[in-house]
């Protein structure tokens, strides 16, 4: 079936899933992001000259779970005060977590690089 322009436009709601994390005893839900949001993300790591912004490429796991952690209404549960609490969780709850964000934004390992 060919789309007309409206069926197109028309937006589609992000994902929303349910991540379940046994070693801190509960969940939290991972939401996608709409272009917006995304182009917004990306944007945090350049500077206004176009060049890396290293601090926070550096930053760039916890920043993607700042953006994408919520809870099951889809409010977001993390801010950038978040970042050093983040930082010293441990790595391979962090790194599923990571993970399931890319999947739900459709990012490649590619992208985060």
């Amino acid at each position: 079936m060919s789309l007309d322009k409206t069926a197109f436009l028309k937006p589609v709601p992000v994902d929303l899933v349910e991540f379940k994390i046994p070693e801190l005893g509960g969940s939290v839900w991972i939401k996608g992001m709409t272009v917006t949001e995304r182009s917004k993300f990306e944007r945090q790591f350049r500077t206004r000259k176009g060049d890396t912004n290293e601090r926070k490429m550096n930053e760039i796991r916890q920043r993607m779970l700042i953006a994408c952690v919520c809870n099951a209404d889809g409010q977001q549960l993390l801010t950038e005060s978040d970042i050093d609490a983040i930082g010293k969780q441990r790595a391979d709850i962090v790194e599923r977590l990571v993970n399931a964000a890319q999947i739900a934004c459709g990012m490649s390992s590619d992208d985060m690089e």
